[in-house]
């Protein structure tokens, strides 16, 4: 069977997990139905928005995921309670809010960013859906409680049929990689004039390990712990390596045997006392200073990692500061102006016209501002996202128009569309309609309001419909016009941030503590430019490894 569907352009894996949350999505509209709320299709929403294929990420997105709804949601009731339904007001208040999270949302990482993000939209979804401040209660209590449905059963299907966690895949990666590696240093010890280490490789090998990390580190206290004490080794590998590019290797038999004896004894996961001995014996031969402090540093990180390894503790404390993340400022920035922008917009013309459609506009946004602005090209994401919407939103008409005017049970309209969410576990697993086909889902179940007696009327369906696609199309402009973004400007300006960076540390002397935050963010940052660098297929590495090397020497200097 899977043959076939690959044959056919479809992966089973996707497919699997595509039906499961579709079953997942239906069970949860028939809940909230059977407790009477007015939304159930928000429910089926949250399904698709927070099912995960793995446990760890469906545990800890489904806990930012009623988090960021909670925030948003309640400061979408106040404000509407404030502004008195005045759409000036509204409009300001929202736009302000909005801008807040998407801004913050770009300055962190994982998902805390995604949580924070939600809440800038959560809110869109309580002022924009109603502007009465008599229907405030029950709209909030309702999106709070859509959600949480939605979020029970993606965890109960989810916890039945989703796979464990693999975080085994990136610890055998790890060990196999620093094993590899200390084999190579070896070689590189014992005959120094025939041996080239490949820095560009590594870096990129160690680079594709460090992008695991936030998957890998969710869904526990422990699972957050573990990524820690993965990145500190992977930061002191490559702070090692690079020593010995700026130090040199010299030739030392001694070092070359007991790196040997460890890399053999990290692929056989011996006693980690037995690997921290070889470590050691290398460590106590070697010659040159400034190799036996960033050495020392990997033994301290491959001690910790083992002894989480075999206890779940480390041995000491991990400390925040040895693996402290590079934050975005100017993307955070160029993000909020931009929402800002577009939103304020939106808001006039709404304020001015008071046509109905544009609270629908702004919402769609609102989502598209803000959701998106982390995304490596969000303009040509934006492409993917209208033909995705512009399909899900005919069909919701289409639906409306030919099964829903005739129904006269809600029950029986919620059946109807239970189909289509189902089907559409299959666009999601084809590799030419992956992309959009999540937007697919939302957008349909979106404008899938149910209600008894159903009025259809084919003009204002329409014009709903056009508003809600529009966003998209809207906010592909914003990413064009307004700072533009791209893979290849992200490189740039990252490029041109460690530039700053390497030539203030010229005037900047360091106590401990900063030595550690500056080198562990430095590291960071070079690696994120790798990993942006592979996504462009940049095959010349050169100016990479040259910022590593000169920010590297200027940290040893200050620190």
């Amino acid at each position: 069977m899977k043959d076939s569907l690959a044959q056919w352009g479809f992966d089973y894996v996707r497919l699997r997990f595509g039906f499961r949350t579709g079953v997942a999505a239906c069970l949860s509209l028939i809940i909230a139905w059977a407790m009477g709320l007015e939304h159930p299709q928000w429910s089926a929403m949250t399904v698709w928005a927070v099912s995960q294929p793995t446990r760890g990420l469906l545990i800890e997105k489904a806990a930012y995921r009623a988090l960021g709804t909670l925030l948003g949601t309640l400061f979408g009731m106040v404000l509407v309670v404030t502004s008195g339904g005045d759409i000036l007001w509204l409009v300001t208040g929202l736009t302000l809010w909005v801008t807040l999270c998407v801004y913050t949302g770009n300055l962190l990482h994982g998902l805390i960013s995604y949580g924070t993000i939600l809440a800038g939209y959560s809110a869109s979804m309580v002022v924009l859906l109603t502007q009465s401040p008599n229907a405030l209660i029950p709209l909030g209590i309702d999106r709070l409680l859509t959600v949480f449905v939605g979020i029970i059963c993606s965890l109960i299907i989810g916890f039945l049929f989703t796979y464990k966690r693999a975080e085994q895949t990136i610890i055998n990666e790890l060990r196999r990689h620093t094993a590899a590696n200390l084999y190579e240093l070896a070689q590189a010890f014992s005959d120094p004039k025939n041996t080239a280490i490949q820095l560009d490789k590594k870096l990129s090998e160690l680079a594709n390990l460090e992008s695991q990390l936030l998957d890998h580190g969710t869904g526990s206290v422990s699972a957050h712990e573990s990524a820690k004490t993965i990145r500190q080794v992977i930061n002191t590998q490559l702070g090692f390596i690079t020593e010995l590019q700026i130090q040199g290797f010299e030739e030392n038999n001694e070092v070359s045997t007991h790196l040997l004896e460890a890399s053999n004894k990290i692929k056989a996961s011996v006693h980690r006392k037995d690997i921290l001995s070889s470590l050691n014996n290398a460590y106590k031969a070697m010659q040159n200073d400034a190799v036996k402090r960033r050495f020392k540093e990997f033994i301290d990180a491959t001690e910790e990692r083992l002894s989480f390894k075999d206890t779940g503790k480390t041995a000491n404390s991990t400390l925040l500061s040895t693996t402290l993340l590079h934050r975005d400022w100017r993307g955070a920035r160029h993000s909020a102006i931009r929402t800002c922008i577009i939103l304020a917009i939106i808001g006039a013309l709404w304020w001015y016209t008071h046509w109905f459609q544009m609270a629908y506009l702004m919402l769609g946004a609102s989502v598209m501002l803000t959701l998106f602005s982390t995304a490596d090209n969000p303009a040509l994401t934006m492409r993917y996202v209208f033909f995705g919407q512009s399909v899900g939103a005919l069909t919701a008409v289409m639906m409306q128009a030919s099964v829903w005017q005739f129904s006269d049970s809600v029950l029986w309209m919620l059946i109807a569309i239970m189909p289509i969410i189902l089907i559409g576990g299959f666009p999601m697993s084809h590799q030419k309609t992956a992309n959009g086909s999540m937007d697919f889902n939302l957008v349909f179940l979106l404008l899938m309001q149910p209600a008894v007696p159903y009025m259809f009327n084919l003009s204002q369906s329409i014009s709903v419909a056009l508003a809600v696609i529009a966003a998209p199309l809207l906010a592909m402009l914003a990413y064009r016009v307004i700072y533009p973004t791209s893979l290849k400007k992200r490189y740039n300006q990252l490029f041109d941030l460690l530039e700053k960076e390497i030539a203030a540390l010229n005037t900047t002397s360091l106590t401990l503590s900063q030595y550690k935050r500056r080198k562990a963010r430095f590291y960071h940052r070079i690696f994120k430019l790798t990993q942006l660098a592979d996504k462009l297929a940049m095959k010349d590495k050169a100016p990479i490894i040259k910022q590593l090397l000169e920010g590297q020497s200027r940290l040893n200097a200050t620190g």
